[in-house]
C-alpha cells in the first residue's frame, strides 16, 4: 500500500489535469445519478446512473479532446 502511494505521488507531477477531465463527466454522472433515481430510488440504481453517466461524459470528453488534435479538412480535402 506504501509502495502504490509513493509511486501515485511519484507519478502525480507529470499529469497535466484541466477542470474540463474532471467537471465533464464529473456533470454526467451526476446527471446519471439523478435519472436513475428518478426511475428507480434505490441506492443500486444510484450507482449505476452515476457511473453511467460518468463514463458517458468521459467520452463526451475524449471525443471533444480528439476533435482538437486531428486536424481540419475543408470541403475539398485541404487541411485549413
Amino acid at each position: 500500500m506504501v509502495v502504490a502511494f509513493c509511486l501515485i505521488l511519484a507519478l502525480v507531477p507529470g499529469c497535466q489535469i484541466s477542470a474540463a477531465q474532471i467537471y465533464i463527466p464529473l456533470g454526467y454522472g451526476l446527471t446519471g445519478l439523478c435519472v436513475a433515481l428518478l426511475m428507480s430510488p434505490t441506492p443500486a440504481a444510484a450507482v449505476v446512473g452515476f457511473i453511467a453517466g460518468g463514463l458517458l461524459g468521459a467520452a463526451v470528453y475524449n471525443n471533444s479532446l480528439k476533435r482538437q488534435i486531428e486536424p481540419t479538412t475543408g470541403p475539398d480535402g485541404v487541411n485549413d
